[in-house]
């Protein structure tokens, strides 16, 4: 089952908040590469996982690599998220087949648990059109979307990334009530990394 949903890393960013290739920088907490950290978590929950970096980031590919995530070049990064989340489906048809969704995660966004990455798989599977956690009313991140939505994915343009999509079906997303912020703390700058996760 676990097959059906890919999970997909969007890594393609330029960090420019942070003042440094953030994805590089490792947590306070054990010390690993904030995208390594990331992917694994992803990989946990989804075995087959995607990442999508900049064409030009060859120390991330390589770490990346090491996880066992599969890794794809967005040679159009610049044009803005919209596009790695374009980059991801469409390598998938490559990588692997018989997706029945996608669950798109942040790679700045390390702190959130594989349980919760696996929840959003698990509401595709039992038929949601789209699904998400949340904490105390507030939508985070990952975010599932169903093979349904796969042409409107595909016609994203810029760096909103999917919020059109979820907003065209915003009545229909499932939300997964989630005990932990960390679903809503992204790492912009580097005071980010110590901030205080709730469990």
């Amino acid at each position: 089952m676990n097959k059906n949903i890919i999970g997909i890393l969007l890594a393609a960013g330029h960090s420019t908040r942070f003042g440094g290739n953030k994805l590089l920088q490792p947590l306070p907490v054990n010390h690993i590469p904030m995208a390594v950290q990331s992917a694994l978590l992803l990989l946990e929950a989804l075995p087959n996982g995607i990442a999508v970096i900049r064409k030009d980031d060859q120390q991330l590919k390589s770490l990346l690599l090491e996880t066992g995530i599969a890794v794809v070049e967005n040679q159009n990064a610049h044009e803005g998220m919209s596009s790695s989340i374009r980059c991801g489906i469409e390598s998938q048809k490559q990588l692997f087949s018989g997706a029945k969704g996608w669950v798109i995660a942040l790679a700045d966004m390390p702190y959130i648990s594989a349980t919760v990455i696996q929840q959003v798989a698990n509401a595709l599977r039992e038929g949601a059109l789209a699904a998400a956690p949340q904490f105390k009313n507030q939508r985070g991140h990952p975010v599932g979307f169903s093979y349904q939505l796969k042409d409107e994915l595909l016609r994203l343009q810029g760096d909103a990334g999917a919020k059109t999509v979820l907003a065209k079906h915003h009545a229909k997303i499932r939300l997964i009530n989630v005990s932990s912020n960390s679903i809503l703390r992204d790492i912009d700058y580097p005071e980010d990394l110590i901030r205080e996760i709730s469990d």
